[in-house]
């Protein structure tokens, strides 16, 4: 490993330990941990934001058909199917943190690191790194700023979320 590797440690929070487990093909007991706490960190905002909506969209519903408003009751139904969507993409993201959990296997991907910032509609910016074959992580700031460009990266994500877990420099 280089001088980067503590960088990469640092900005993806893994240790030496998980690193181990990861060449080994496999999650560690923290990795799987932080995935757990992850997950129950989105239901908590799912379920606050779906609860909220929910309140929202009978409100609306109940004023469109007490006032006889067509607009008010077309929000309520619009606000509900935004409700629905969150729900959906709240199952799949518990349907693919259970399946890590579950085959507890780990992809490695090696390859030269391109770093790729992408800005949409001039203010959100988002960091991708690009490995190997054009496999795309997005990762945050300070993880992007721990690769090289153009330098040779093994990194090891999830089987079925794709998270990045931990990375190195190869050979």
């Amino acid at each position: 490993m280089s001088l980067q590797a503590p960088d990469l440690m640092t900005a993806l929070g893994f240790n030496a330990e998980d690193l181990a487990a990861n060449r080994a093909g496999s999650l560690s007991v923290g990795q799987a941990a932080r995935l757990r706490k992850n997950w129950r960190r989105q239901l908590t905002v799912s379920i606050i934001l779906v609860i909220g909506l929910m309140l929202v969209a009978t409100t609306l519903l109940f004023l469109g058909q007490r006032n006889d408003s067509g607009a008010l009751t077309f929000v309520g139904m619009a606000i509900t199917v935004i409700n629905a969507v969150i729900v959906g993409v709240g199952a799949q993201s518990y349907l693919r943190m259970s399946g890590d959990l579950r085959v507890g296997s780990v992809i490695a991907t090696t390859g030269a690191v391109k770093r790729v910032v992408r800005v949409a509609s001039g203010r959100a910016t988002s960091y991708v790194i690009r490995v190997g074959d054009g496999d795309e992580v997005r990762v945050s700031k300070p993880v992007f700023n721990a690769f090289e460009e153009g330098q040779r990266y093994t990194l090891y994500r999830a089987a079925a979320s794709k998270a990045l877990l931990s990375a190195e420099p190869s050979a």
